[in-house]
């Protein structure tokens, strides 16, 4: 090969190196320019300029309902909100995962005799329900229903209870609550235990509204937490009229329950009532779960400062078995 052939040659093939080289490099640019992330998989991928709304963007951690609209019962929206007068109102499932109504439901209220929900359940679980009290002038005296107890009268702790819950007896509680000093504390203990963050007592029965206070959402829990609980509360209740007497069987004491609705509106099973001027009219019901048959599907719901307690309750629960879709 003479000197020019081999001249030619050697550019030949630096020129088709210098070719494959740049080639190869361009390449590789393209590629690294449409996959920031080039081969490592772990190398971290910042955004020079990241919008705004991705700057405090947190992911939900719980998701309560993945597909709310599979989930009986699903929202009738067809049927238009409820509008009620009293100042809270709600409805939740016994079991407390679900809430169907909302009306300023963690609003601190007067709660009037619904107090005695708590006053129950703390004798339900500090007293022997068979032992005996004698009843004093201290105990009696009380304005608002008295449920009839007599001076020297001889009464179980049964038969206080089912006065106080069934006939809403102020007179009825404060006996229950004179058998220890420590009654209200115990009732605050219980508050703390449950969680009830808008909730305080200062007496057994509502009447003194001074720093006695709780929520729709609070009394929902209290009520809940006793039927759940302390399933002879929860039969009382359920009683519409009865006749129970003083423990020698001299003294008779008939007895209505205080909640209307018992025994007219057929969905509801239990309930307790409370009225004060201060409070206004105020319910909380147990009524029966609307498709399954199920105790823990049952539905709690409340009403505080109505104007009228049992019309707008009942409005309520018209109001679910429509907006709802059951089955």
């Amino acid at each position: 090969m003479n000197e020019n052939n081999k001249f030619y040659f050697k550019m030949s093939i630096l020129l088709f190196t210098s070719f494959f080289i740049w080639y190869l490099g361009s390449s590789k640019k393209k590629v690294e320019t449409e996959f920031p992330f080039g081969n490592s998989v772990s190398k971290e991928y910042k955004l020079k300029d990241k919008p705004a709304a991705l700057e405090n963007f947190v992911p939900p951690t719980i998701v309560v309902f993945k597909d709310s609209e599979s989930i009986l019962p699903k929202r009738n929206w067809l049927v238009p909100p409820l509008e009620l007068k009293a100042e809270a109102v709600m409805a939740i499932k016994l079991d407390g995962n679900r809430i169907y109504y909302n009306k300023n439901m963690n609003k601190q209220r007067p709660i009037a005799s619904l107090t005695k929900l708590m006053t129950a359940i703390i004798v339900l679980e500090n007293y022997n329900l068979n032992d005996v009290i004698k009843i004093t002038k201290k105990d009696i005296g009380r304005e608002g229903s008295s449920g009839n107890l007599r001076v020297e009268e001889i009464m179980t702790i049964r038969s206080l209870l089912t006065i106080m819950l069934i006939e809403s007896s102020n007179n009825a509680a404060i006996t229950l609550a004179n058998q220890r000093p420590d009654f209200i504390l115990l009732m605050n203990k219980k508050a703390q235990d449950l969680n009830l963050s808008n909730t305080n007592f200062t007496n057994p029965d509502g009447l003194d509204e001074t720093d006695n206070y709780s929520s729709a959402f609070d009394i929902a829990k209290i009520f809940s937490y006793l039927i759940k609980n302390h399933k002879e509360a929860l039969e009382i209740l359920k009683i519409k009229n009865i006749v129970i007497y003083s423990s020698d069987g001299k003294i008779e004491h008939r007895l209505k329950n205080t909640n209307e609705l018992l025994g007219r509106v057929s969905e509801v099973l239990a309930g307790k009532t409370g009225y004060t001027d201060n409070a206004g009219e105020s319910l909380t019901l147990l009524i029966s779960d609307l498709y399954s048959n199920n105790f823990n599907n049952d539905i709690i719901t409340v009403v505080l400062g109505s104007p009228n307690r049992f019309d707008e309750s009942e409005k309520l629960i018209q109001w679910l078995k429509e907006a709802y879709i059951w089955q």
